[in-house]
């Protein structure tokens, strides 16, 4: 009896001390219900749109992300050439999944859906920071709601809470003027992103997909060097004043311009080059990629200038007192947000030439390399370049007889024929089915010939010795008329109109602007005595004869005949 009223009394004593902890657990429970639902981490999920998502007015015209401004050619600080362009980025293949989550800090709020009004008061905000993929929320931030149907507003650090409305700004000072002004632009990627749930138990997620504000921009140079000094670019606004400011109603939607840089080239952004390439470019193999990295402009603005203005290349600075302006478009469509943009510019030095080794560049970063040729065409991935050599093969070679090649060209047709190679190489083209490059002289062309070979011009172009030992580039040849007019064009600026008629064949032209190029380099094909004939291995169709460039100061001219001497100028492919 004893002991059972013992253990009655112990029961009793445990139910005492224990009632109260379960008392307080079910409190607590029940607070916890009345207080709200919590928005933990869990139930967050924040992905982020990828650039060019939503198709722009240019690419739906276009498959392919479409160059927004033509290439042009634009003139740079000592000597140096730009071609520039602007295109549109191909859209982003990232799917919008939790691995697209950018790394970086976020604030999280809710609005009634139904007025737009902000849920204000204690625990009504949320902040927290992205890593991994995984939305981690600050220590000490808490977000408690009623149940019940809200629309949440992201936004990362780049956007400015006032707590009414939204902001985002460049960072740009409205009265900076000009790419030299030292204003260093703190535009960032803007992210706004909504998200409408309905809340009332733990069964529910929160997704936000993050649109990109802004409009990025970035700059790329190709060029002829596996080294920069410094390089800067800057885009100004161009003639018009240009947005740095945003005002957004709290869920995102409504931007306003609420400032404007002044007109007239106010600085919007720096582009800062890499000193080392970034990679090889695809397209001229011998040049390589400089990239800078994104920067973020507003969208809206429909008219840019891009400068250059410090840091050196090809071994020459950029004037900084004078910066150059590489581009000034107005577009035919304005940046739209969340879509990317790249400027390139593919910098030329004022000749570029080809080395003994088949690489091509600058005289000022030859090292010990010899240039071996001035460069009338550059190699492409899909097309071999074309280079014209630094001397002439021989001053007075003997010019073909009558029917020297089978095909006979008008001279319209003469004007764009660039078949110098096959002529003097593939013994097909040739009448007497000989390769003209070796074919020996006929008996009674010897006391003419010292050469020993019956088509001298050929022969010294195709056995010319640029006096060093090369590598990677095909053999020399004798250029057709075309291959003249395009190297004519390139280093004169001069185009010879194409005729019907030979007797138009002429134009007036630099004769020291040509021998530039081959003079910097040690060379001549000019020695400006006089009159100079420089031999094509073009045969038009008027009596069979050769055709030539008659160089003279002033002028030059196209002009043919047989059994004469001319300068023999060879060309090669590498």
């Amino acid at each position: 009896m004893k002991i059972k009223q013992y253990y009655s009394w112990v029961v009793a004593a445990v139910m005492a001390v224990a009632t109260p902890f379960l008392a307080a657990c079910s409190s607590e429970e029940n607070i916890a219900s009345s207080r709200g639902v919590a928005i933990t981490d869990a139930h967050i999920v924040i992905n982020v749109e990828p650039y060019g998502a939503t198709p722009s007015a240019a690419r739906s015209r276009a498959a392919e992300a479409p160059a927004v401004t033509k290439p042009d050619t634009v003139l740079l600080a000592n000597g140096m050439r730009a071609v520039v362009s602007m295109e549109e980025d191909a859209p982003e293949t990232q799917a919008a999944t939790r691995a697209t989550m950018d790394d970086g800090h976020y604030t999280i709020f809710a609005l009634d859906p139904t007025t737009g009004n902000r849920i204000t008061g204690t625990k009504k905000q949320l902040t927290g920071t992205v890593t991994g993929g995984v939305f981690h929320s600050d220590a000490g931030s808490e977000m408690i709601l009623d149940p019940g149907t809200y629309k949440f507003v992201c936004i990362n650090d780049a956007v400015t809470d006032h707590g009414t409305w939204l902001e985002v700004s460049t960072g740009v000072s409205v009265n900076s003027y000009g790419p030299t002004s030292g204003t260093t632009p703190t535009a960032s990627d803007a992210q706004i992103g909504t998200s409408t749930e309905t809340i009332n138990d733990d069964d529910w997620q929160v997704t936000f997909l993050m649109k990109h504000q802004n409009a990025r921009i970035r700059l790329r140079l190709v060029a002829y060097t596996n080294q920069l000094e410094n390089v800067v670019g800057a885009l100004t606004g161009s003639l018009t004043e240009y947005p740095v400011t945003l005002k957004y109603a709290l869920d995102g939607s409504t931007p306003v311009v609420t400032e404007k840089t002044y007109p007239y080239n106010y600085a919007i952004a720096k582009l800062t080059l890499p000193n080392a390439p970034t990679e090889s470019n695809a397209t001229y193999v011998r040049a390589n990629n400089f990239y800078s990295n994104y920067m973020y402009v507003m969208p809206e603005g429909d008219q840019i200038a891009l400068w250059l203005g410090e840091g050196k290349a090809y071994g020459k600075s950029f004037n900084l007192a004078s910066p150059t302006k590489l581009m000034d478009k107005s577009l035919p469509s304005k940046f739209q947000r969340n879509h990317s943009y790249t400027i390139t510019y593919r910098l030329l030095p004022e000749f570029l030439y080809l080395f003994n080794d088949g690489s091509c560049g600058a005289l000022a970063e030859k090292g010990s390399r010899t240039a071996i040729a001035a460069v009338v065409k550059e190699k492409t991935n899909t097309e071999e370049g074309t280079a014209i050599a630094l001397h002439r093969a021989f001053d007075f070679a003997m010019t073909p007889e009558v029917n020297f090649n089978k095909q006979s060209l008008s001279i319209a047709d003469a004007m764009n024929d660039m078949n110098g190679y096959n002529y003097t190489w593939d013994a097909a083209t040739t009448v007497d089915n000989e390769v003209k490059a070796t074919a020996p002289a006929l008996a009674h062309q010897l006391p003419f010939n010292p050469s020993g070979h019956r088509y001298e011009p050929f022969y010294y172009a195709g056995h010319y010795n640029p006096g060093v030992a090369t590598s990677n580039i095909g053999k020399w040849y004798l250029p057709a008329l075309g291959e003249w007019r395009m190297a004519i064009k390139e280093f004169a600026g001069v185009d010879i109109a194409v005729q019907t008629s030979l007797s138009g064949t002429y134009a007036n032209w630099d004769r020291q602007k040509m021998k530039k190029v081959f003079a910097l380099a040690g060379g001549e094909i000019d020695d400006n005595v006089g009159s100079v004939k420089w031999e094509s291995s073009t045969q038009y169709n008027d009596y069979q004869l050769s055709l030539y460039v008659l160089v003279n100061d002033g002028f030059l001219s196209i002009s043919s005949e047989s059994f004469n001497t001319h300068g023999v100028v060879p060309f090669v492919h590498f």
